[in-house]
C-alpha cells in the first residue's frame, strides 16, 4: 500500500446518464465527443484506468446522482464495480460566521456527514463560512462563531468516523488576516485541514511553511498548481474573483504553474503524511487530458520523491 492514495475532486458538473447502453449509437446521434462524457460508467473507467482509485463528491453532484441511482449506497457500488471508492465530499457551511444561525450551519453539517456516511466516505472538506465580499471584514466574535461551529459539526463527524478538514477559498471571509486564528480556535482533535495548495497560496500563505506548521492537523490534500501566489487584499476581497469572463485561470495542473510542489513531496516525506490526496482541475478545458497530464506528472516527478 503507498502511503498516498489518489483521487478525483468532481468537477465533471452535470452528467446525464448512469450508463449508455450502445455507445456506437448514442455517437452517432451528434459525431462529437458528447458521448465520452455523458455518462457515470465511462468517467469513472477514466479514473480508474488513470490510477485514481478515489473520487470526492461535490455537493452538485447529488441532483444527477440521486435521481439516476436512487441512493448514495447503489452509486457506490456502480463505482466500486469499475475500481473507484467514494472518499468524502466538499461542504460549504454557509452563514457559520453569524452566531444567530449556529443551528442552521451545524444541522447542515450534519446532514452532509450523515450523506458521506451513506456514500461510505471518510472525508469531509468544508469551506467555514461565505464569501468576503459582502460579509468582510469578521470581527473576533464572529471568527469565533465560525470555530464553533466547525467544533460542532466535527464532534458529530468524528463520531460517525468523518474527519472534517477546513477549506478555505482564496476568497472566503476567512481569509489571510484571520485564516490562522480560526484553526487555532478549532479543537484539533475534532477539526481537521485540507490544505487547497493553490488557494492557501493564492490567499498569501507561503505552501511549505503553512504545510510544516499545521502538518498535524492535516486530513488530506486538494493538489493543484498556480501562477498566480499572494493575490493583493483588493482582488481577494472583490466580487467573485474566481469568475472571470476574459479566461483567466487560478488553477493549473500540477508542474504547469510555479508552486514548489517538489519540497511540499520532500516535507510529507519528512513529517510521513499517509493518506488521501485529491486533485483538483477546476478551471481546466479539458478534465480528461487535466487528468493525464497530471498522472504524467505524478508518476514521474513527484511519486519518486515520496509515495
Amino acid at each position: 500500500m503507498p502511503n498516498i492514495q489518489y483521487a478525483n475532486m468532481s468537477h465533471w458538473k452535470s452528467i446525464p446518464y448512469k450508463q449508455i447502453d450502445n455507445f456506437r449509437d448514442f455517437y452517432y446521434e451528434d459525431k462529437t465527443n458528447s458521448a465520452y462524457y455523458s455518462d457515470w460508467d465511462n468517467i469513472l473507467k477514466y479514473q480508474s484506468a488513470l490510477g485514481f482509485n478515489g473520487i470526492e463528491i461535490a455537493p452538485w453532484d447529488m441532483a444527477d446522482i440521486l435521481p439516476l441511482f436512487g441512493s448514495p449506497e447503489n452509486f457506490t457500488a456502480f463505482a466500486k464495480e469499475r475500481g473507484v471508492e467514494v472518499i468524502g465530499m466538499f461542504h460549504g457551511a454557509h452563514a457559520s460566521h453569524d452566531a444567530s444561525h449556529f443551528d442552521e450551519a451545524v444541522q447542515s453539517g450534519r446532514e452532509a456527514v450523515d450523506t458521506i456516511v451513506r456514500f461510505g466516505g471518510t472525508y469531509m472538506n468544508t469551506c467555514p463560512t461565505q464569501n468576503y465580499f459582502g460579509c468582510g471584514p469578521l470581527s473576533r466574535e464572529e471568527v469565533q462563531s465560525c470555530a464553533k461551529v466547525m467544533n460542532e459539526i466535527g464532534r458529530y463527524a468524528t463520531d460517525k468516523g468523518v474527519k472534517i478538514g477546513l477549506h478555505n477559498e482564496f476568497f472566503c471571509a476567512i481569509n489571510l488576516e484571520n485564516h490562522r486564528e480560526l484553526i487555532e480556535s478549532t479543537d484539533p482533535a475534532l477539526v481537521h485541514y485540507c490544505i487547497d495548495t493553490a488557494q492557501i497560496s493564492i490567499m498569501g500563505e507561503d505552501l511549505l511553511t503553512f504545510y510544516n506548521d499545521y502538518h498535524d492537523r492535516i486530513s488530506t490534500f486538494h493538489l493543484k498548481d498556480t501562477a498566480s501566489s499572494a493575490q493583493p487584499d483588493s482582488l481577494r476581497h472583490s466580487q467573485d474573483p474566481e469568475i472571470t469572463d476574459d479566461g483567466t485561470r487560478w488553477f493549473w495542473e500540477p508542474g504547469m504553474g510555479t508552486l514548489d510542489l517538489k519540497g511540499l513531496y520532500r516535507a510529507l516525506k519528512e513529517h510521513g503524511f499517509k493518506g488521501w490526496m485529491s486533485i483538483e482541475y477546476d478551471g481546466s478545458p479539458d478534465l480528461l487530458a487535466s487528468m493525464a497530464m497530471t498522472r504524467y506528472y505524478l508518476d514521474n516527478e513527484l511519486r519518486p520523491i515520496y509515495d
